[in-house]
């Protein structure tokens, strides 16, 4: 691990006490798969049809000064679909709150977030899925259903100006009952962004010992 990723994941932050620079931080959110409208999801969520939609949760700075982003915490409350996976047939499903494929992970009927290969997490990345909701049947590899949140807070490898977060699962019209807390800092531990503006949270991710050493995540 490089010094400056070093300094970079010692850093604790109070956002209620640190100047942070939100003017003009404001999401995106770009629409994916809506089935009623020529847009079907992709297998093996093909069966998921309307009203369900998906929307792909981005965050840009080079309009408003070209900050760099490196670390983030998000954190997204509210009805998602989610399928979660036996991948090693041991008869429990994996979460699969997190994926680095590009191509399904911004076409199917699952709900995670979005953190570039390498990246290290210091919180999560958690998800519930109570196995009830869906339109679509369980089975012995998939087990699918509507949970209520998504987080997680990570560190990537390479600073950036633009930054997918997260791929959503909603019913369509539903998109603002979401809760949605985001949280940047730049290469220097900096917090630079909180949207929604700061009350008294605290961005903690970058005083966990021991980071590194986190656990690999599973590709899908």
């Amino acid at each position: 691990m490089t010094s400056k990723f070093s300094a970079l994941l010692s850093l604790a932050i109070v956002a209620s006490s640190t100047t942070i620079a939100t003017a003009g931080w404001v999401p995106s959110f770009t629409l994916r798969k809506d089935p009623a409208n020529g847009l079907p999801f992709s297998a093996p969520d093909a069966a998921l049809g309307s009203p369900w939609v998906s929307y792909l949760l981005s965050i840009d700075t080079t309009n408003t000064g070209g900050e760099l982003m490196q670390a983030f915490q998000v954190t997204i409350t509210g009805a998602l679909h989610q399928r979660w996976i036996d991948s090693d047939a041991d008869e429990i499903f994996e979460p699969t709150a997190t994926t680095v494929n590009v191509t399904s992970g911004l076409a199917n009927g699952d709900s995670h977030l979005l953190a570039q290969s390498g990246s290290l997490f210091g919180s999560g990345p958690t998800e519930d899925n109570p196995g009830t909701g869906s339109p679509l049947t369980s089975t012995v590899v998939f087990h699918y259903g509507v949970g209520t949140q998504l987080s997680g807070a990570w560190a990537r490898l390479t600073a950036t100006t633009t930054a997918n977060l997260a791929y959503i699962v909603v019913q369509k019209g539903l998109l603002p009952n979401l809760n949605i807390e985001i949280l940047v800092a730049d290469p220097t531990g900096k917090l630079i962004a909180q949207v929604p503006e700061p009350t008294s949270a605290l961005l903690t991710i970058f005083g966990l010992a021991g980071l590194a050493a986190a656990r690999p995540r599973r590709k899908r």
